[in-house]
């Protein structure tokens, strides 16, 4: 290890290291000085990574991770993998869904990934969004209400798990008040590095016609292939 950072501190070293492979996100509110250190030095970081494990380091001004394109052991199923893989036809439908609300909040609130300030969203937000998009592609097809929130509910603790999302805690006198569609998120750094645009305008659309046709047939949707 010393050949790629021998003019850096080993401590450091040792820290950016660990924080990188201990979850899927560094942010850099979680540590601004160490954060500064391995963007500054992200080079022999990056190869390191690169040619002794074949992964990427990616590193922008909010976020770092560690990104690996292949497992080395087939005896595990996807569903073995502790990474941010969603395997559920209805769970990736619905981040589809929060990408696209997110994509809709930085326009209709005119700000951009730069802002200094997270975007913050009520769940009855995410859900109006949901609905409506589910109407317009699948029409009188679209599912109920609560099928909707359903399906959204449903990812929101792996959203949180892998820190896309933060949820806020309410205060004492909302407490008693709030229920669950006027809970606060935050929009994380995490949901920045996944760009719904790059999938095209079709993507959600696709993923919403081949739920329902798998539906209409009784085929049964790949959701935990090996």
């Amino acid at each position: 290890m010393s050949d790629y950072f021998e003019k850096l501190s080993g401590e450091r070293v040792r820290r950016a290291l660990n924080v990188l492979l201990e979850a899927p996100f560094f942010y850099k509110g979680d540590d601004p000085d160490l954060f500064l250190f391995l963007r500054k030095n992200q080079a022999p970081f990056r190869r390191f990574f690169e040619e002794l494990f074949g992964w990427q380091l990616v590193v922008d001004g909010r976020a770092a991770r560690v990104v690996k394109d292949r497992w080395e052991n087939p005896a595990l199923r996807r569903s073995q993998h502790d990474v941010f893989d969603l395997t559920r036809r209805d769970d990736c439908i619905a981040f589809l869904l929060v990408l696209e609300f997110h994509e809709h909040l930085l326009e209709e609130r005119n700000v951009s990934v730069d802002d200094p300030e997270p975007l913050r969203f009520h769940f009855g937000e995410l859900f109006a969004w949901a609905r409506s998009r589910f109407v317009e592609v699948l029409q009188e097809r679209a599912p109920s209400e609560d099928g909707v929130r359903k399906i959204l509910r449903d990812l929101m603790p792996t959203l949180l798990r892998y820190r896309f999302l933060g949820e806020l805690e309410p205060s004492p006198d909302e407490q008693a008040l709030a229920d669950r569609d006027n809970l606060i998120y935050e929009c994380l750094p995490g949901l920045y590095l996944y760009d719904v645009r790059a999938l095209g305008q079709p993507a959600l659309a696709a993923a919403l016609e081949l739920t329902t046709s798998t539906a209409r047939t009784g085929e049964a949707a790949p959701e935990d292939a090996p």
